[in-house]
């Protein structure tokens, strides 16, 4: 049967399954117009008439309980949902707030989601607790009290939470969240408890080092590489660590997840990504991008997301992984949504009548009527078999409508440069988890020898050589002049003792007692990549991507030096002998200060800007993995 006929007959068995007509499983275009609905936008009225968040999440909470065979724990589960949820739940629906809840799509502070596999149903409530005047600050305090009632009333510990909680307490007021907690209900147990903290919470650049410290106080020492440079290879500005989960549950099968949103990624990036765990099936995701969002070839519009997730005995390698879209992002309507899940359940043998009833249960308007019911969808792996989540909206708020899907997504508004070097002047590489390892831990000195050793390799010795190149090869000489005078001040200014390179040599030998007595040439390795990544990018044949490599050096440089400087400090070493730290503390400044000069000088050029640009962040990735391999061999 070739590809063609065994859609039709698809297509036949979804229409038999939801009892629709074939016509109604057409594509969208081949309608007749849809009826306007009332429904559309925020309608309190039609939405929830007269109801309290409580009563319409109990309502939807004991349909969807019916659809999925629980039944007959409905008067525990809408007495646990009650009880979880008194901090917002005598709120009229429609009632202004100044917190706008990220629980859900349509800011309501619940969100249901059914995990499906071919032998079991599970049942999940996503909630956030809030403060009598909802904030980032009273939200985390009504957290920590729903922490105390759960751990009251359930077989659950806080002792992980507690280990970390201090990295998560909110002081970051353009965070999002500070805490959430999720219910899962099982036909066969009892139910279990979920927590999900920001690692934005108290300064976003530091969201990758709080990821990483977590892992290592709650035990999983060797985690981060594997994570750093298989899952976040693409580095900070592409992929994001967005959630820090964990189960609150006192056993060994605890999981601790880590959540990162990949910002405009294809799916064999995503691919690449979820490789990093376990149970990883190679093909799984490409095959769950293209049945999801068919023809999609990057996720743009609304970032994709994976999970890992540990338990005990488990250290570098992550148990699993998780890949979660947003489908409704990438879809005309929800009947398009639920034609491309039924397809899927069908031809992966997943229970598509337990899916169908439950969103016949919960749907209060024509599925063409808008788009956003399903806000993400997720594939894990779960002992080989699939295992699919539907994450869906209350629509308590709003339904928004049908949209039109443009065969390109928009890109994304661009930073002017000006804005990036502002942006890396606060996203500071010293925020990375290496360095902030190094600070954080007693002063180990063979790892800063070590360190040094690879920044010889991959920066001094060659540096001089990499931006004479771009002197030479520029064509705007305000930009010349700048770059010029930088050069002339690694030479020493003329004076062949006073040269960067020597200096540098000098301080190596001034710490030759700190050398690591494992010591081998491949512990040069990240040193020599570092190397290779920045002659092709200052060597590329547009000369204004070496600009843009070398505006982001010099604020990489000074916030290198200011941080390494610290940590010389707590040993007795002689100031003489680091010389050129102490002389780079100083001049770095200077030259970060000529960064935003140099990207000023670039405004009236479009192409200039767009390759230093490029330059800026290919070099920015290229300081970020050569740390991340530095992670490896200091601390695995």
């Amino acid at each position: 049967m070739d590809n063609a006929e065994n859609i039709s007959t698809v297509e036949k068995q979804i229409g038999s399954s939801k009892n629709i007509s074939n016509a109604e499983i057409l594509p969208l275009e081949k309608h007749h117009a849809i009826e306007k609905n009332g429904q559309i936008g925020f309608d309190v009225e039609r939405l929830v008439p007269n109801q309290t968040y409580i009563e319409c999440g109990v309502e939807k909470l004991t349909a969807l309980a019916n659809a999925v065979g629980l039944g007959g724990q409905i008067d525990r589960i809408t007495e646990i949902f009650q009880n979880l949820t008194t901090s917002w739940g005598d709120r009229r629906v429609g009632e202004t707030s100044t917190w706008k809840s990220d629980v859900s799509d349509d800011c309501a502070p619940f969100e249901f989601s059914l995990a499906l596999a071919p032998d079991r149903a599970e049942l999940r409530v996503l909630i956030e607790a809030q403060g009598t005047a909802p904030d980032l600050y009273t939200n985390w305090q009504a957290g920590l009290e729903l922490n105390q009632y759960i751990a009251q009333h359930f077989n659950v510990s806080l002792d992980r939470f507690e280990q970390i909680a201090d990295l998560y307490t909110p002081t970051n007021p353009e965070a999002k969240f500070s805490m959430w907690h999720a219910i899962c209900f099982y036909p066969d147990k009892p139910p279990s408890f979920k927590l999900y903290l920001n690692p934005h919470a108290q300064e976003s650049s530091r969201a990758a080092a709080i990821v990483e410290e977590s892992l290592v106080r709650l035990g999983f020492t060797h985690a981060w590489p594997t994570l750093a440079e298989t899952a976040a290879q693409r580095g900070p500005d592409k992929d994001e660590f967005a959630y820090f989960s964990l189960d609150l549950a006192a056993d060994t099968q605890a999981r601790v997840k880590v959540y990162i949103r990949h910002q405009d990624a294809t799916p064999a990036a995503l691919e690449s990504a979820l490789s990093a765990a376990r149970n990883y099936v190679p093909g799984d995701a490409i095959e769950f991008c293209q049945a999801m969002a068919p023809g999609q070839t990057s996720f743009t519009a609304k970032s994709a997301i994976s999970a890992f997730s540990w338990v005990v005995g488990d250290d570098a390698i992550p148990s699993s992984s998780t890949l979660h879209l947003p489908i409704s992002n990438y879809a005309t309507d929800d009947r398009a949504v639920c034609n491309r899940i039924d397809l899927y359940f069908i031809e992966r043998g997943l229970p598509v009548s337990i899916y169908n009833s439950a969103i016949d249960a919960l749907t209060k308007r024509k599925l063409e009527a808008g788009v956003g019911m399903h806000s993400y969808t997720s594939l894990r792996r779960d002992k080989q078999q699939r295992r699919v989540t539907l994450y869906l909206n209350p629509e308590v708020n709003a339904v928004r409508p049908p949209r039109k899907m443009n065969a390109v997504q928009p890109a994304r508004s661009s930073r002017s440069l000006a804005e990036m070097v502002h942006y890396y002047e606060e996203y500071t590489v010293a925020h990375h988890p290496f360095l902030q390892r190094l600070q954080r831990e007693a002063v180990n000195p063979a790892h800063i020898w070590l360190l040094f050793m690879n920044v010889r390799e991959g920066v001094v010795t060659h540096f001089t050589r990499l931006l004479a190149n771009v002197v030479g090869r520029v064509d705007d000489e305000k930009i010349r002049c700048i770059l010029t005078k930088q050069l002339n001040e690694e030479l020493g200014n003329g004076n062949i003792n006073a040269v960067h390179r020597k200096l540098f040599d000098r301080l190596i030998a001034g710490i030759d007692a700190w050398k690591m007595e494992s010591f081998t040439e491949e512990m040069l390795t990240p040193g020599r990549e570092y190397s290779q990544n920045l002659e092709a990018i200052y060597f590329d044949s547009n000369c204004y991507e070496g600009v843009g490599a070398a505006i982001l050096m010099e604020i990489h440089g000074k916030q290198f030096d200011l941080c390494l400087g610290q940590e010389f400090r707590k040993t007795n070493i002689e100031l003489s002998k680091i010389a050129w730290l102490t002389m780079h503390e100083e001049i770095e400044i200077d030259h970060a200060d000529e960064a935003l000069i140099l990207a000023r000088f670039l405004a009236d050029s479009e192409l200039g800007t767009i390759a230093a640009k490029q330059g800026a962040e290919k070099t920015r990735l290229a300081s970020w993995q050569f740390l991340d391999r530095l992670y490896r061999l200091c601390f695995c």
